[in-house]
């Protein structure tokens, strides 16, 4: 797997899990759509008028990316220092799920000393928001003992994201998986757009970041969802000039190639759809992105 395949296919990975998982929890039938590879991400309403929302799995998100070699940058690292800035019960976290994504991104490239650096600072944050217990001695072990077990911090990274996840199912906490959603996703994002030198068109990155048009849909319906919550509430709002970039992108049918079908004769059309972002509107979402994240990191809004 190439570098751009891991980094992007984790961090979003994380982002977008979480946020299906998030959604999942409020469907109180039980429907299982996390196995669901329809082209498009559709809304249902269930009988009991639960809402339900599919977004593209990690799989498909992230098959068509190339080998593109993207060297790593430390600069689009949230600086450990703006842990102490983070007080509240909100920025507490929506700063684990930055860090999370840091950790990632760092985990993805084999920077193993900015990695556990980075682990350190997740591990801090989990104390403060109650779900230390996830940090247990077996993990520790495992980070401790990465060369001697072949392990990596790639898959440790992600078997913790998992556990977390599991954790607060269990623990029933919607409200603290929105918010760290929130964190991983922009954090996420961010990474990703600054990780683009420039703006090429049908480039498979970009398209990506595009695409994320649908995910940051979902996310902002399940914030919806919960904003009787004060501090999903004031997230949404800072969220906006995302949402107004985002909601300028033109979505588009586009036709697949004809096929025969089984029967003699019968001609079967498929179609689909595609998100389209100019240079200029590429521009501006990579602008917002970066500004609505450092207002966040800074905890300044």
């Amino acid at each position: 797997m190439t570098k751009i395949h891991k980094t992007l296919g984790l961090l979003l990975l994380m982002s977008v899990a979480l946020i299906f998982s998030n959604c999942k929890g409020d469907n109180t039938n039980g429907n299982n759509s996390g196995n669901d590879t329809s082209d498009n991400n559709t809304t249902h309403i269930t009988e009991d008028n639960i809402i339900t929302y599919l977004i593209p799995s990690p799989r498909d998100m992230f098959s068509l990316l190339s080998g593109e070699n993207i060297q790593f940058s430390a600069d689009v690292l949230n600086s450990k220092e703006n842990i102490d800035k983070y007080l509240d019960t909100k920025s507490k976290e929506i700063g684990f799920g930055i860090y999370s994504a840091d950790l990632a991104y760092t985990a993805a490239f084999e920077k193993t000393n900015e990695a556990v650096e980075y682990f350190k600072i997740v591990r801090s944050l989990s104390d403060k928001i109650g779900i230390s217990a996830i940090f247990n001695e077996s993990l520790l072990k495992r980070i401790n003992h990465i060369p001697e077990n072949n392990d990596s911090l790639l898959r440790i990274t992600n078997d913790t994201f998992y556990d977390i996840v599991k954790f607060l199912e269990q623990n029933d906490r919607k409200n603290s998986m929105a918010l760290i959603s929130v964190g991983g996703w922009i954090e996420s994002l961010y990474i990703v757009v600054n990780l683009v030198d420039e703006y090429k068109e049908n480039d498979v990155t970009i398209q990506l970041i595009a695409d994320q048009k649908n995910v940051f849909e979902n996310l902002i319906l399940s914030l919806e969802q919960r904003q009787n919550d004060r501090n999903i509430k004031t997230i949404i709002e800072e969220l906006k000039p995302i949402k107004d970039v985002y909601d300028q992108l033109e979505v588009i049918k586009v036709e697949a190639p004809v096929k025969t079908g089984a029967q003699e004769n019968q001609i079967i059309v498929g179609g689909t759809t595609k998100i389209v972002i100019t240079k200029e509107q590429f521009l501006l979402l990579k602008k917002t992105i970066s500004n609505v994240r450092n207002k966040i990191v800074a905890n300044d809004v």
